[in-house]
């Protein structure tokens, strides 16, 4: 899949493309033989012409530049800059048609501070000049992945894993990127989408203007012609750049250009800078940047996110956008942040373009993960895999639940025997209760925990296949969604194994009216129609038992003992030892039943506790898929 990044710039514009999703490097691509184009257009010949073609001097109608930074005030800016991105898509069918018929993602960057709604509108404008889905990002995030992936940039990765600040320094905008950890999900966009290097363009153009001796006739050119204006303030940036590309050849001689303006009649405009010059510049009170000087409000933006990366200061600091060579800039970011590592990038005017594709990838491998890890967790393939392996849960939930009613039994007797319920039928009661609580309780998970255990460690086992072969394509190391190992490490916690819920009352019924009736033949000695049937005393003859069913019957008798309260010295009669020995007389027969129950389609049990599991372990695997999608984006 190759995918397209185009940073629009408001002084510069460049294309980059990333051939394929694993190539390690994205390769620009020449706009009129030049891997950086200015960002002007314009029409001649009836035809839309961009960078140096947008000239008035090569017979350009309505030129226009800067419209990017215009573009949140300015409604004509819209216009421009669809006109401006229809020319470059122009230029790239014409260069690399078959190249372009196979783009099928376009990713382009907004300053940091747009909203949500405004980069909708931009992604539509884009796509409405011929790009195919566009996506929009920040061009500090792109600066952040670029910083973390070109070949060219050698950052030492120690220092990206523990906390950066890029900045990104264009035409029209500052933005900061500052990232913890090394990874771009804790990475704070922030930035002034007023200051960039475009303003002191404008200020170098007033200057020269103001010391012209021609400077009324200038002035009335400016405002009457938009595309002579245009022209001076390509050419006011052009010597700028000149200047910061040698500093120290122009620190004391003024670097100057005289441009000859043809309007109504010519009219000669010197542009000069120098040293001297630049420091007034900066220092000068600037009315777009509310009276502040262009050095103040840089100084106050660095300091802002220097208070942004106070509890973690970024141990390098990534200086990008063409506005990065001014030494000034870097002297003062060099000043805030004096503990950092500097670096500048080796071909800023790239270094967007470049991370725009690297954005594109990144999110191209998140969606891929996130779609195909939901399709395994809440899809048939967990279903089924634990469809197929329910089964071997059974035994051992068969043999908690006897533990866990077992004891539930032994402490309902002992409190029958102490005299906190009077009657056997109130011993039912108070036994039923327990058992459930037992059986849905912490002892009963306790219980279960080991069986379980292994039981997810087989199923997680068989989804492993699976989830590796994701892993390998989107980028994250295997071991990161290691079921079966994840799992090791944290237990059961995470997997909710509501037997009361999976089992209905049906099933949990059956297997407590199951223990009754062990703990009422136990305290009835086996007869069912004697409290104890044998020992020292014994309650009655069998005489008198005779003569008692003869008058009321079978049934009647055993409800008036069931009712009975029998006396504390007869309670003590009844032990822990015979209520055991009775529960495991029965055992096999209770955890028979209990498996048979749990088995039986009818019951409806293996749906539920295999929709429970699917459910629960699903969403640890979209847990684990969050975690590791930090692989993705480092």
């Amino acid at each position: 899949m190759k995918i397209l990044g185009f940073d629009l710039g408001d002084g510069e514009s460049a294309v980059a493309i990333l051939e394929d999703t694993q190539a390690i490097e994205p390769r620009m691509i020449p706009i009129n033989g030049q891997i950086s184009v200015l960002s002007a257009v314009g029409i001649r010949e009836g035809r839309i012409v961009v960078g140096e073609e947008a000239s008035v001097l090569l017979g350009t109608e309505n030129t226009h530049v800067r419209f990017k930074s215009r573009y949140l005030t300015d409604p004509e800016a819209g216009t421009q800059i669809r006109t401006f991105a229809q020319g470059i898509m122009n230029v790239l069918l014409q260069s690399e048609p078959a190249l372009m018929a196979q783009v099928k993602r376009t990713v382009v960057g907004c300053p940091a501070g747009w909203g949500e709604r405004r980069r909708e509108v931009y992604a539509a404008l884009m796509e409405s000049a011929g790009f195919p889905n566009v996506s929009i990002v920040p061009e500090s995030r792109a600066a952040f992945l670029y910083a973390r992936h070109a070949r060219g940039l050698r950052v030492d990765p120690s220092l990206m894993q523990e906390s950066a600040m890029v900045i990104d320094m264009g035409s029209s905008t500052t933005d900061f990127a500052y990232i913890v950890d090394g990874h771009q999900q804790d990475v704070t966009l922030f930035g002034d989408t007023n200051l960039g290097g475009g303003v002191l363009d404008e200020i170098l153009l007033e200057r020269s203007i103001a010391g012209s001796r021609e400077k009324e006739k200038l002035r009335h050119v400016m405002e009457e012609s938009p595309a002579w204006r245009s022209y001076c303030e390509l050419e006011a940036r052009r010597l700028k750049e000149q200047y910061f590309l040698n500093e120290e050849k122009w620190k004391e001689v003024p670097l100057r250009k005289k441009l000859l303006v043809c309007y109504e009649e010519p009219v000669t405009l010197e542009l000069s800078i120098s040293g001297e010059d630049i420091r007034e510049i900066i220092d000068s009170p600037v009315s777009a940047l509310g009276g502040r000087s262009f050095k103040t409000c840089l100084q106050d933006a660095l300091r802002a996110a220097a208070t942004a990366s106070r509890e973690c200061p970024p141990q390098a600091v990534i200086l990008t956008g063409g506005a990065s060579r001014m030494h000034f800039f870097q002297e003062l970011c060099r000043e805030t942040f004096s503990k950092a590592l500097m670096v500048l990038c080796p071909e800023p005017e790239c270094s967007i373009a470049r991370g725009l594709c690297y954005c594109g990838r990144v999110d191209e491998n998140l969606a891929i993960f996130r779609k195909e890890v939901a399709s395994i967790a809440h899809g048939d393939l967990l279903t089924s895999t634990v469809n197929a392996n329910i089964h071997a849960l059974y035994t051992p939930i068969a043999t908690a639940l006897y533990e866990s009613a077992k004891d539930a039994a032994l402490d309902s007797v002992a409190l029958w025997r102490r005299g906190g319920v009077e009657t056997i039928d109130e011993l039912d009661d108070v036994l039923s209760r327990r058992i459930a609580d037992a059986i849905s309780g912490e002892d009963m998970k306790k219980r279960l925990e080991g069986s379980v255990r292994v039981w997810l460690e087989r199923v997680m086992g068989e989804l492993e296949g699976k989830l590796t072969d994701l892993c390998l394509r989107c980028g994250v190391p295997a071991e990161h969604m290691s079921l079966s190992s994840a799992h090791v490490e944290t237990g059961v916690s995470g997997v909710s194994v509501s037997l009361t819920d999976a089992m209905g009352m049906n099933v949990l019924t059956g297997i407590i009216g199951a223990i009754l009736a062990v703990v009422g033949a136990t305290i009835c000695g086996g007869s069912g129609v004697a409290l104890v049937g044998t020992g020292p005393v014994g309650m009655a003859t069998g005489a008198i038992v005779g003569i008692l069913i003869a008058m009321i019957g079978k049934a009647g008798f055993e409800k008036m003992i069931r009712q009975m309260k029998v006396p504390k010295l007869m309670r003590q009669m009844v032990t822990d030892a015979a209520v055991k020995r009775g529960m495991e007389r029965q055992r096999e027969n209770i955890e028979r039943a209990a498996v048979e129950a749990l088995a039986d389609p009818r019951t409806g049990f293996a749906s539920r506790l295999s929709a429970s599991l699917a459910s629960t372990l699903g969403v640890q695997m979209e847990q684990m898929a969050k975690d590791a999608e930090m692989s993705i984006t480092a």
